[in-house]
């Protein structure tokens, strides 16, 4: 990648990509870094350059561990109280504490509100069915998540008329594709170090607003940089197709960075700021593990020979 122009976002994934095959993760670092420079470049917050910010205010949720079902309420009641109106409950018990769970959470449900019942991939077909079956009818809720194989979510689908989201096995563009032409689901949580970062994340969304697809964007862990990626992201999805994105600084402690991404009454906005719109905290961050620069080199050989040029790469630890 030394050498490379950064704002050539495509080309950098191309060139990461033929230097190493998966690992997502490391990846997105890298390209969220890119868009950040891009942005500044031109002037640009990156969710412009992303396809054009849609300027509403978008819905943070919340997460809403697992607990004993009689006091699902209460975490779901404080974030209500902080303005929250999308609320991901978590399950992955035996499937009657689970019913249990969701009855008791969306009992005092308001109207807006939107609930996602995420098993993290936690449950087979059978007690998924078992639980389903054991709630009060009218529920109003999503799946997310339920089964950890492809399979087994499938079959789940076509046992139930809840709608499904899928998750951890939306991965790429190649598995989306695929949900899609499985008729597998309704839409897909978006976790942007998951799936590659925002050039990659850029092409998802795509898909899945040609297929119709709900999103919500989040993330696997968290970050001030990581949700400042998660909301530029977000503000590009049509407002009748975005569900939701993850607050995700509060699953850290650390903050890692500084900028506008105040949550107001449980809504964000992307900042006009250009770029993702934050300072990094370089003294949290720490020192570089490596630093690499390019450098040219010229001289002349000797004789007749003509003038050449080296081109060198220096690194350090």
């Amino acid at each position: 990648m030394i050498g490379l122009d950064p704002r050539h976002v495509d080309r950098i994934n191309e060139a990461m990509d033929n230097a190493l095959i998966g690992h997502l993760h490391a990846k997105t670092a890298l390209d969220v870094a890119c868009w950040d420079v891009f942005g500044k470049s031109v002037g640009m917050p990156v969710c412009d350059l992303l396809g054009g910010r849609t300027n509403i205010a978008m819905p943070v949720i919340s997460s809403i561990y697992v607990g004993a079902p009689e006091n699902m309420r209460k975490p779901v009641e404080k974030h209500r109280k902080m303005g929250y109106r999308a609320h991901s409950v978590k399950v992955g018990d035996d499937p009657q504490t689970d019913a249990a769970r969701i009855a008791e959470s969306l009992a005092d449900k308001k109207p807006g509100e939107f609930f996602i019942v995420d098993a993290n991939g936690g449950m087979t077909v059978e007690s998924a069915l078992r639980m389903l079956r054991l709630l009060p009818p009218g529920l109003d809720f999503v799946l997310e998540a339920p089964c950890a194989t492809w399979r087994e979510c499938i079959s789940l689908r076509r046992r139930t008329d809840v709608p499904i989201i899928f998750d951890e096995l939306a991965t790429d563009d190649a598995s989306i594709v695929q949900l899609i032409g499985d008729d597998a689901a309704e839409g897909i949580g978006l976790k942007i170090s998951k799936n590659g970062g925002l050039t990659r994340g850029r092409c998802q969304r795509d898909i899945c607003l040609a297929a119709g697809y709900t999103v919500s964007v989040q993330e696997t862990t968290g970050s001030d940089i990581a949700f400042a990626a998660i909301v530029h992201l977000g503000q590009t999805v049509p407002e009748r197709n975005l569900r939701s994105v993850l607050e995700c600084r509060d699953i850290v402690s650390v903050k890692t960075a500084d900028g506008p991404f105040d949550v107001v009454n449980g809504l964000v906005k992307a900042p006009v700021l250009p770029g993702l719109g934050i300072t990094p905290r370089l003294d949290v961050l720490g020192d570089p593990v490596a630093t690499y620069a390019r450098r040219e080199i010229e001289h002349v050989a000797h004789r007749d020979q003509p003038l050449q040029r080296q081109i060198a790469c220096s690194g350090h630890l």
